[in-house]
């Protein structure tokens, strides 16, 4: 599995700055897509591809083509071969734009990565499509490969801010993933702010990576902070105020909060990651699709 990379990047490495979304234009509009960060990654999943991946106990409903007999002859008991997916794949990458991802750079984190992994699928030649999401569906594009599909969804990409009052629906999101001609991999990018169902993200034929976006300060406050701070709920309009003098109890609470979400992934089989403004997301993504292997 190979990963995704810097080359020259338009203002210096990705890593020390956010391209904002008229440097992504900018990309398109000259054509520089060697700028962006190529590579490519296969399903990790057992699949119907070509090369060997190893035995599993024999379960009711396999092949029996796939079983192993010189196995059966050793053990007295009954394996099936497994074979890696081959390394050809439809990717969906899938953008929260509901109001909380407003926040600071969270967006502008999203369009990054986004961009960066398009060109990291489209330039092995897998198509990529694009689903940007805020109480419905915004813009959809189907995967398709080729640098034209780059440039319409970087487009896309650009053209869209999040939208306020709008959410981000799991159960809305899962049901239009699973009305779709095709399956694949997914890379769903949000803020993950409220709680996630048990299971929900379980859809049959897709293998989805998450990656949680936050702001340094929601992800952990400052130490020795004071006084309030008034605050608005941008998908709700719910209005508080935050005791700052609280600092240790918000990081002791969202570490937990983060931990549950986490674990709440891991069960329903999905990779994830929290990625900030401040990290390498670059580095980031490349470890988590490597830990997938």
């Amino acid at each position: 599995m190979a990963n995704f990379h810097e080359t020259n990047a338009v203002s210096g490495p990705l890593n020390s700055g956010l391209l904002n979304k008229d440097e992504l234009l900018k990309i398109v509009a000259h054509q520089r897509v060697g700028e962006i960060l190529p590579g490519d990654w296969e399903s990790s999943k057992p699949g119907s591809g070509y090369e060997f991946d190893g035995l599993r106990a024999f379960q009711p409903g396999d092949l029996a083509s796939r079983i192993d007999w010189s196995a059966l002859g050793r053990t007295g008991k009954l394996y099936v071969r497994e074979f890696l997916a081959e390394s050809h794949y439809n990717m969906l990458l899938v953008c929260d734009l509901s109001g909380s991802m407003a926040w600071g750079r969270k967006a502008l984190l999203a369009d990054n990565i986004a961009a960066s992994v398009a060109w990291s699928v489209i330039v092995s030649n897998n198509p990529c499509g694009l689903l940007l999401w805020a109480d419905g569906p915004l813009v959809y594009l189907p995967p398709h490969s080729g640098s034209d599909s780059f440039f319409d969804l970087v487009e896309a990409l650009a053209g869209h801010q999040p939208e306020s009052g709008s959410s981000f629906s799991y159960d809305e999101v899962s049901s239009f993933l699973e009305g779709l001609p095709f399956r694949g991999l997914i890379f769903l990018l949000s803020d993950f702010l409220d709680p996630l169902p048990e299971g929900q993200f379980m859809i049959d034929g897709y293998e989805i990576t998450a990656l949680q976006l936050l702001e340094e300060v929601e992800k952990e406050m400052p130490t020795g902070l004071s006084g309030l701070l008034s605050c608005k709920n941008p998908e709700t309009g719910v209005s508080c105020e935050l005791d700052l003098g609280k600092w240790q109890s918000y990081n002791r609470a969202m570490q937990v909060f983060l931990q549950q979400q986490k674990e709440i992934l891991q069960r329903a089989g999905v990779v994830s990651a929290v990625i900030t403004p401040a990290d390498d997301f670059i580095l980031k993504v490349n470890d988590l699709m490597a830990d997938k292997v």
